[in-house]
C-alpha cells in the first residue's frame, strides 16, 4: 500500500534533492581562514533579490550586475518570499549569516549546532527554519547556483587576496584567544560582495565541544575599485577583525550570566536615543556593544597609549557612556590572570563596575 500511494501521489514519499557539493574558495593566513563561504554567498543572494534593503550594496559592479542577470528570474521565488516574512519576526543583520553557518554542505539545519536565539526566535522558530532550509535547497537547484559560484572562483579568489594583504603580519587568532583565556576550534574571515555599507559583524556557531568564530565582512561602497569590492584601510581592518571576533567571546559569557546581566538594564534609559539610532535598542545588545568596545580598547592600548586614549575617546564620543568604566576594570583582569584565568571568571566583576 505504501508503494502503491508512493506512485499515485506526485512527490508523496520523495525525498527533496540535495545541491551539489560546492568546495568553498579559500586561503589560510595566520591561522585564519579567508573563504567565500558558498552557504553564505548563497542566503547573501536572497537576501539581494528581497525587497528588504538594508545592508546591502548601492556600489554598481561588475559581479553584482551578473548576479541580476543569472537570478533576476528567481525574485519570485519561495525562499526569496519567505526571507521577506522573516524579517518581520527579527531575521535580520547578522542573522541570516548566522543561520547559513549553521548548515550542513548539503542545506540542512546541521543538529550538532546549538542556534543562537537571535537566529533560532528571529527566523520564527526551528520548523520555519527547517521550512526555509527546503526553501534553498530548491532555490539552489532552480537557479543553478553551483555552476554560478563555479563560474566566479576567480572572482572570489581575488576578493580573498585582497582581503589578505590587509591581515599583515598580525596574529588576530593568538592575541585574542590570550585575551579572553578561551580556545576555539577555528577562526574565518567572510567577504560577501552583496552586502554594504562598510564594516561586518562576528557570529559564531557553537556545538557542544567546540567553537567556531567568524567575522562577517562588509565592503565600504563608496571605496569599491573597479570590480573588488574594499574594506577599508590596514588600520580600520585591525580595529574591525579585533571587534567583530571579540563578539564572539563577549556575547557567549553574557548568554551565561544573562540573569545577572539583566540585573543592570537600567543603564539602558539614559543612552536609549543613541542605542536606538545604532540599532542597539535591547539591554544584552548594548552590554555586549559597550564589553567588545572596551575589550578593542585595551588591545589598543596595547599598541600604544596615544591609540588606546584615541579608541577610548572614539567609543565614548560614539555613545557608548560605559565604555570607561569598563576599560578601568579590564585593568584589574590584566593585572590578576592568576585569579581570574578567562573572560568568564572575570566577567561578574564587570558586572559589579556598571552596577557602581
Amino acid at each position: 500500500m505504501l508503494a502503491l500511494l508512493c506512485l499515485l501521489v506526485p512527490g508523496g514519499c520523495k525525498k527533496d534533492a540535495a545541491p551539489p557539493y560546492i568546495l568553498p574558495v579559500s586561503v589560510t593566513r595566520n591561522h585564519l581562514r579567508i573563504t567565500v563561504d558558498p552557504r553564505v554567498e548563497l542566503v547573501s543572494i536572497i537576501q539581494y533579490l528581497s525587497s528588504y534593503r538594508k545592508l546591502m550594496t548601492t556600489a554598481d559592479f561588475a559581479y553584482r550586475a551578473e548576479v541580476d542577470r543569472h537570478f533576476a528570474k528567481h525574485r519570485g521565488h519561495e525562499a526569496v518570499a519567505m526571507y521577506e516574512e522573516m524579517v518581520e519576526t527579527g531575521f535580520r543583520f547578522s542573522s541570516p549569516a548566522n543561520f547559513a553557518l549553521s548548515l550542513t554542505d548539503g542545506l540542512y539545519l546541521d543538529e550538532s549546532v546549538l542556534l543562537g536565539d537571535h537566529v533560532l526566535w528571529g527566523g520564527g522558530g526551528r520548523e520555519q527554519l527547517v521550512n526555509f532550509c527546503r526553501a534553498l535547497r530548491d532555490f539552489s537547484l532552480k537557479s543553478k547556483f553551483s555552476d554560478f559560484y563555479a563560474a566566479h572562483e576567480d572572482y572570489y579568489r581575488e576578493n580573498i587576496y585582497r582581503v589578505a594583504e590587509l591581515l599583515g603580519d598580525w596574529d588576530y587568532v593568538g592575541e585574542l584567544q590570550d585575551y579572553f583565556g578561551l580556545k576555539y576550534r577555528s577562526f574565518s574571515i567572510i567577504p560577501v560582495s552583496l552586502y554594504g555599507g562598510g564594516g561586518g559583524f562576528g557570529p559564531h556557531v557553537e556545538r557542544a565541544d567546540s567553537v567556531d568564530a567568524y567575522c562577517v565582512l562588509i565592503p565600504f561602497d563608496s571605496e569599491t575599485q573597479g570590480n573588488i569590492p574594499m574594506y577599508g584601510t590596514k588600520s580600520v581592518f585591525k580595529l574591525l577583525l579585533r571587534h567583530e571576533f571579540s563578539h564572539s567571546f563577549v556575547n557567549r559569557v553574557t548568554d551565561m550570566y544573562k540573569e545577572e546581566a539583566m540585573k543592570h538594564q537600567a543603564l539602558l534609559n539614559p543612552i536609549q536615543a543613541e542605542m536606538d539610532a545604532l540599532e542597539y535598542g535591547s539591554w544584552l545588545t548594548c552590554l555586549n556593544e559597550h564589553l567588545v568596545r572596551a575589550v578593542t580598547t585595551r588591545l589598543a592600548w596595547a599598541d600604544s597609549q596615544a591609540e588606546g586614549r584615541k579608541a577610548l575617546a572614539r567609543e565614548v564620543e560614539a555613545g557608548f557612556a560605559y565604555t570607561e568604566i569598563l576599560v578601568e576594570a579590564l585593568k584589574e583582569y590584566e593585572k590578576n590572570r592568576a585569579q581570574y584565568p578567562d573572560f568568564i571568571s572575570f566577567y561578574p566583576r564587570l558586572l559589579e563596575a556598571l552596577g557602581q
